[in-house]
């Protein structure tokens, strides 16, 4: 039988480098995962709409709040009871001796700010009840970035509870304040604000799941730091044990230098322990951003867009 096959000449193949088939295979991988396989400047436009996301799901937040209170309710209501709790504290330290009114006032007032902070816990879990959340997930965007944004309007609260109740019941305790004293005292307290959320983010991201136990976990993790983040007890009174569980948790560095502040001892070793607070916040926060993007990388995997499973 004849030859089919065609007469003409192929061409030579081009030589290729060694390497280059995969050094294309892995530039088109690191395309597809939303950049190259080099290091490249920081995409202000991503940056920005981030930071856009996390705005719309603080506005968001901030309207369901308004729902909730009105000024005079806020007011009237919440905060006198707020008021109300650390005066019971304050009164008790009258009771027990000279300086544990003082120290009673101050731990319980700066507790109210991380309470707030550990409502987060609660209100992550909000997305999940509205019916909210699958949507998140099937996003482009991060649900972590909503779900940081979604509780922020606790800040605020935290912070003015608790500068409210030393400016007004400090004189009670004989809490002596200047201008000076106030500004690094908020700036504390703004601190521990947000450490605190960082902390009640992560354990939001691990009852998402369990939207039963949510005000279970808030409110026993408040009890425990409560007790040994020295807000009513020193933390040399509880035992090596105890106090290096306090070590970890947020409320106990900053609630140290709001007291040397409000003693007039601010200084260096100061903003060693704001720093500190900073750190240990960064950590929790990184943990609740591991677990957040966890269970949204398995949620779109297995089709469980309720985090149900």
């Amino acid at each position: 039988m004849a030859d089919r096959r065609d007469p003409r000449p192929r061409p030579a193949r081009r030589n290729r480098r060694p390497g280059a088939a995969r050094q294309s295979r892995a530039a088109r991988k690191g395309e597809r995962n939303g950049g190259t396989t080099m290091s490249r400047p920081v995409d202000t436009a991503d940056t920005y709409s981030r930071i856009q996301v996390m705005g719309w799901a603080a506005r968001a937040g901030f309207a369901d709040y308004r729902t909730v209170f009105t000024w005079k309710t806020w007011l009237l209501g919440w905060f006198v009871r707020m008021l109300a709790q650390v005066l019971f504290f304050t009164t008790i330290g009258h009771l027990l001796g000279p300086g544990q009114a003082r120290y009673l006032l101050v731990g319980n007032a700066v507790a109210l700010v991380a309470l707030h902070g550990l409502s987060a816990t609660a209100s992550t879990t909000w997305e999940l009840q509205n019916g909210t959340l699958p949507l998140l997930v099937a996003s482009p965007s991060h649900p972590a970035l909503v779900l940081v944004g979604r509780s922020l309007f606790w800040l605020p609260d935290g912070v003015a509870c608790g500068l409210g109740a030393v400016l007004l019941l400090g004189p009670l305790a004989d809490v002596r304040l200047t201008v000076a004293s106030v500004t690094l005292f908020t700036l504390l307290l703004t601190l521990v604000a947000a450490t605190s959320y960082c902390l009640g983010l992560f354990l939001g991201s691990l009852v998402l799941t369990a939207v039963d136990l949510r005000n279970v976990v808030s409110n026993a993790s408040f009890t425990v730091m409560l007790i040994v983040c020295g807000a009513a007890v020193p933390a040399s009174a509880l035992g090596p044990v105890l106090a290096g569980l306090g070590t970890v948790l947020p409320l106990t560095h900053g609630l140290l230098a709001i007291r040397q502040v409000l003693a007039g001892e601010a200084g260096l070793q100061t903003a060693a322990l704001a720093g500190w607070e900073i750190l240990i916040g960064a950590c929790w926060l990184v943990a609740a951003l591991l677990v957040l993007g966890w269970k949204a990388r398995r949620s779109r995997r297995n089709g469980a867009a309720l985090f149900l499973t």
